[in-house]
């Protein structure tokens, strides 16, 4: 049984696909956060609900995401596996109120975008505390080896419509990450990875922020939803200037 090691470990990174979870956060700077994300979408958090708001690309428009996403450990941690020039490129909120029963199947994030090379290393924010019981993320250590092929799913209960077929998973090594707030765990574009329905009374809130380098070209004309991806220099250099026509500002208050 794998042991989380609770700090960044290059070596694990590498070894495993993934590293941590690590703090970030303490838990009362991850309880303000949250609370500002439950103001955000109209809710408070002891009446957590179903919502209908869109959770990407919030660090557009709002400096809270956009300082999260640039918080300095995390690029430190970035930094050491992908180098010093670091592109910060996607966000996404992954909110399962109690009693949710939509899952997020088995799948490689790199089958999903439109990139050459396809190369990202994500860091997945919780904000509260995550579980089995939630949902809380999963994932299979050593799975980062190759892209593998994904199908079309026939499950209501899916949040993706595609996802890794099943005889490439064995679910009997899958690691629940269960985290405290103000822990992150990072994983790279082909780790797999996926998180079951929300049995609890208690509410999932985690972000996942994804990290590049300059080398990275978007293929903006295939992305379904183009407006959601921008790029920012957040550490570094850009000489390629890939992507120069969808670079991003931070937002101001």
């Amino acid at each position: 049984m794998l042991t989380l090691e609770r700090t960044f470990s290059l070596e694990q990174y590498t070894r495993d696909g993934f590293t941590g979870p690590f703090r970030i956060l303490s838990e009362e700077q991850a309880a303000q956060l949250r609370s500002v994300f439950f103001k955000e979408i109209g809710q408070e958090e002891a009446q957590a609900g179903p919502t209908k708001a869109y959770f990407s690309a919030w660090h557009h428009k709002l400096p809270w995401c956009y300082d999260l996403a640039t918080n300095p450990a995390v690029l430190d941690a970035m930094e050491r596996i992908l180098g010093p020039d670091l592109i910060m490129w996607a966000m996404h909120f992954w909110y399962k109120e109690p009693g949710s029963t939509k899952r997020i199947p088995w799948h490689q994030d790199g089958a999903y975008w439109p990139m050459t090379p396809v190369k990202n290393v994500s860091a997945w924010f919780a904000l509260g505390p995550t579980f089995r019981a939630n949902g809380c993320l999963r994932l299979i250590p050593g799975s980062h080896t190759k892209m593998l092929e994904h199908e079309k799913l026939n499950d209501a209960n899916s949040a993706f419509g595609q996802g890794l077929k099943k005889e490439f998973v064995d679910e009997s090594k899958a690691v629940d990450i269960e985290m405290r707030p103000g822990e992150v765990v990072i994983f790279n574009e082909a780790t797999f990875h996926g998180s079951e329905a929300n049995t609890s009374t208690t509410p999932r809130v985690a972000c996942s922020v994804r990290y590049t380098t300059p080398e990275v070209k978007f293929l903006v004309e295939q992305w379904g939803d183009a407006g959601r991806i921008k790029t920012f220099l957040v550490r570094g250099k850009d000489e390629r200037h890939l992507n120069d026509a969808i670079v991003g500002e931070r937002p101001q208050v």
